[in-house]
């Protein structure tokens, strides 16, 4: 009897050291942050710069009320981006051809988190594609500014409210050193 609980104490033991770190990652979202830009109206095509908007961040409270603390987040990405016409009504982003759409915050360079590749066509509502970028130094200031660039295929003729829905997640390991 002694033998068996050994071995079943063996197996157990040789299962978790296969394992990997990932296996006690905890995910969880960052407030989802909703941004609006005014895209002026425009008599010609070209280049629109959606201009900085900032937002508030609060990593630690969140970290905290998910079981780990801010030194034991491994990342933060954008996991999703949504981008929504508000109004005019009859406004939709046939005229967007390509764009970006950064994130900058103090004492930290720019980086793009987002491109528009592909023109989204006649539709009011779109998901744009994040990039593969860690923005764990930028999550862990207190604010964050985000911006971009589209650029159109005619003119705009009124102005067009965008939101932007920024969705973010969190990895974090509260086993990590």
């Amino acid at each position: 009897m002694k033998t068996i609980k050994l071995f079943v104490f063996s197996l157990i033991a040789f299962s978790f050291s296969g394992c990997g770190e990932e296996l006690f990652d905890i995910k969880f979202g960052l407030n989802t942050k909703d941004v609006t830009f005014t895209i002026p109206a425009t008599s010609v095509a070209g280049d629109i710069i959606l201009d900085p908007a900032t937002q508030s961040l609060n990593l630690d409270s969140l970290a905290s009320a998910n079981g780990a603390d801010i030194s034991k987040i491994k990342s933060v990405k954008a996991k999703k981006i949504t981008a929504i016409i508000e109004s005019p009504a009859t406004a939709d982003f046939s005229l967007i051809q390509s764009g970006f759409i950064s994130i900058e915050a103090p004492g930290i360079e720019l980086v793009h988190v987002a491109e528009i590749t592909l023109a989204p066509g006649a539709v009011k509502q779109f998901e744009i594609i994040p990039l593969d970028v860690n923005l764990m130094d930028f999550a862990r200031k207190p604010q964050l500014t985000v911006a971009g660039k589209l650029v159109t295929s005619g003119p705009v003729l009124e102005p067009i409210k965008l939101k932007l829905k920024i969705e973010f997640e969190v990895i974090a390991n509260p086993l990590a050193k």
